[in-house]
């Protein structure tokens, strides 16, 4: 059975302007590469990005930003998704309308065009090339697999429930622990919370060639050494 809820992604992602195909004297961001823990310095390049950041003036009400993406979309057929997000950036807190899913640059200004005339005003351009701890709310769609583990709709992802409210930098140091102490597949992993009947805190698992038994083993070691802190 699929469960559809609302929850929030916290990651860390290294993030850059684009430059072309946008709005004039508008601040857009786009990533380089959405899962560097698991990629390292071997990201691979692609013809489209995987995230862009509508950079904005101001904080945006999460339900505005949803109604506004969904008219969008209703109106010009162009297929993305539009997620309310926020960026830390050397200790400066960005907001942003986070893009995916989208089929290709040429469509970046026309959505932004849509957006500031449903009146969402953007931030003036200014370079940025920095690491961003990203913070995006977003629907996920998952199936459980055990009463601890659950699967993304989306390929390669997987959420591991854990009873703690852990911060950022305890989550950096914690799965720089775990992967000093465990042998299975290459990972990428960031930080979550699912809103629904309950909040669940847990920890996103990307991985092309994880298998179900090494899960289990993750999530026990991630539960092992969060008991330390």
């Amino acid at each position: 059975m699929i469960l559809e809820t609302f929850g929030t992604i916290f990651k860390e992602e290294h993030v850059k302007n684009l430059k072309t195909g946008i709005l004039s004297n508008t601040l857009v961001l786009e990533n380089l590469g959405q899962f560097p823990g698991y990629y390292g310095i071997n990201i691979p390049t692609q013809k489209n990005p995987d995230f862009i950041f509508l950079v904005t003036q101001k904080h945006e009400p999460t339900e505005k930003i949803l109604r506004i993406t969904h008219n969008i979309k209703k109106k010009t057929g162009i297929n993305f998704d539009g997620s309310p997000a926020e960026l830390n950036i050397a200790n400066n807190n960005y907001h942003a309308i986070r893009l995916r899913d989208f089929q290709g640059f040429e469509h970046i200004s026309e959505i932004q065009e849509h957006y500031r005339d449903e009146g969402i005003r953007f931030a003036k351009s200014k370079k940025i090339e920095n690491s961003a701890i990203i913070q995006i709310k977003k629907i996920f769609k998952v199936e459980t697999l055990t009463d601890k583990i659950l699967k993304s709709q989306e390929q390669n992802i997987y959420y591991l429930k854990i009873n703690t409210q852990l911060t950022w930098s305890h989550f950096k140091k914690i799965t720089n622990q775990v992967r000093n102490n465990i042998r299975i597949s290459p990972f990428d992993a960031a930080l979550g919370i699912l809103y629904s009947s309950e909040l669940t805190d847990f920890i996103r698992i990307y991985s092309e060639k994880i298998t179900n038994d090494e899960l289990e083993k993750l999530h026990l070691k991630y539960k092992e050494i969060i008991k330390q802190y």
